[in-house]
């Protein structure tokens, strides 16, 4: 069977392997020599007789770790809506995870579940900065052409997705701009990258399905020392 990564996949197996899970809270990963199981993959374990048993795990250190209660994860008032929200704020929160890809369709919680983590981990003090970029790409054929002003003016229009989430996560007594010096947030332009080092940053870049391996190879090496990055896009 083919072993490529794609972050998550549904094992079915005995249900009495789903209790011993339930019981112990991991079980180890050669239950089954048909799968290889990848660091920080997500598996669904399901109960292959039909029944309704299941649950929900992460690889780690050759076992399946039993994710915790759903209800019990929060961060900047945003909780997960479905499973797959659920997998992606696990990773999101875990400072050991240092490099996380998100992708899916528009709407989907990408950004919103990507900076309530954010800002959360500025919080318990994990990291000093959050720095947001993304390629300054349109929608269509139609650019924009040469837009006026400095350089934050001109990446102004390119920060509405970060923006609208934002304003959704923001407490009515406060404004934006008090929200961003607080976190110490930083909107840099992709093309403007090179040369950079970020560290003890939560890094966090958006729309990177429009770059190539040089334009990501230059994202990824402007990670620094105790910084984390997630890569967001819908390909």
């Amino acid at each position: 069977m083919s072993t490529s990564f794609t972050g998550v996949r549904v094992v079915e197996t005995r249900p009495e392997l789903i209790d011993q899970l339930y019981q112990a809270r991991f079980i180890t990963t050669d239950f089954d020599n048909r799968y290889k199981f990848f660091p920080n993959e997500y598996v669904v374990v399901k109960d292959f007789t039909g029944g309704q048993q299941s649950a929900i795990t992460r690889v780690m250190n050759n076992r399946l770790i039993l994710l915790k209660d759903q209800k019990k994860y929060e961060a900047s008032n945003v909780t997960p809506r479905n499973k797959e929200q659920w997998m992606a704020l696990d990773s999101l929160l875990d400072e050991t995870v240092k490099i996380c890809v998100l992708t899916g369709r528009a709407g989907s919680g990408k950004t919103l579940l990507t900076l309530a983590a954010a800002l959360h981990q500025f919080d318990k003090k994990k990291y000093d900065k959050i720095i947001l970029t993304r390629p300054m790409s349109w929608v269509g054929k139609h650019g924009l052409g040469a837009l006026p002003g400095d350089v934050d003016e001109k990446f102004g229009p390119y920060l509405e997705n970060y923006m609208c989430n934002i304003e959704h996560m923001l407490n009515s007594r406060r404004s934006v701009s008090d929200l961003i010096a607080h976190y110490n947030m930083q909107f840099i332009p992709l093309q403007l990258i090179r040369g950079a080092s970020w560290p003890n940053a939560f890094i966090i870049a958006d729309e990177v399905q429009v770059l190539g391996y040089d334009e990501m190879v230059a994202l990824g090496t402007r990670v620094g020392e105790g910084s984390k990055i997630v890569v967001m896009g819908d390909l």
